[in-house]
């Protein structure tokens, strides 16, 4: 049975990983009777993931509650929508991967407007380098988002280790010929910090 090579490049997901929404959001938000479901919002924002389209993404939510008939002020749902937890156990659990020597990098689905609020609230801070989708003009899990990473760190495939809590987004890095593990977004940090040891990083 062959080794495996060890890990040299951890890359982290955002949302479900590393920060949560806060609970007043599917209340005030996905709790809304008449919301039209989160494809809809998905559907919304795909444009603005991949860099598509930079500016309009407030403009288009309120054209998305306007036609669904949702009673919402566009200004309320950014305020729940921009309430971004960022789990300080987790970033501690990088920094603790960082001092072995293991690189890590954010690896996130994130439109300019969103990125913005994690940047400023110190994320990228913590990590080597990170990777917005709309910065790269694609998206996970698509092949060619896991081949920019890969291409721009100059990385082996085999020694890099994903981990995101949406299983289509650690299958098409798997496809991608990188190692990848589901992190539930239920199990929360305790959940990160078992996968970082089981994969020998922490």
């Amino acid at each position: 049975m062959t080794k495996a090579h060890p890990i040299d490049t951890l890359l982290l997901d955002a949302d479900g990983v590393l920060q949560y929404l806060p609970k007043g959001w599917a209340s005030e938000v996905l709790g809304h009777p008449r919301w039209p479901g989160m494809q809809a919002l998905l559907d919304v924002e795909a444009p603005f993931l991949t860099g598509q389209r930079t500016d309009g993404f407030p403009e288009a939510i309120a054209e998305l509650l306007r036609t669904s008939g949702v009673d919402l002020p566009v200004e309320a749902f950014f305020a729940a929508w921009s309430l971004i937890l960022i789990d300080q156990r987790a970033l501690e659990l990088v920094d603790q991967v960082r001092a072995r020597g293991v690189k890590v990098h954010l690896a996130t689905n994130q439109q300019s407007m969103r990125a913005a609020i994690m940047r400023d609230q110190g994320l990228d801070d913590h990590f080597d380098g990170a990777y917005y989708s709309y910065e790269l003009g694609c998206k996970k899990p698509d092949r060619a988002y896991f081949d920019h990473i890969v291409r721009d760190l100059r990385v082996q495939r085999d020694r890099v280790l994903f981990v995101d809590d949406t299983w289509v987004n650690v299958e098409g890095a798997r496809r991608a010929g990188i190692r990848a593990a589901h992190k539930p977004y239920a199990d929360g940090v305790a959940g990160l910090e078992r996968v970082l040891r089981w994969h020998g990083v922490l």
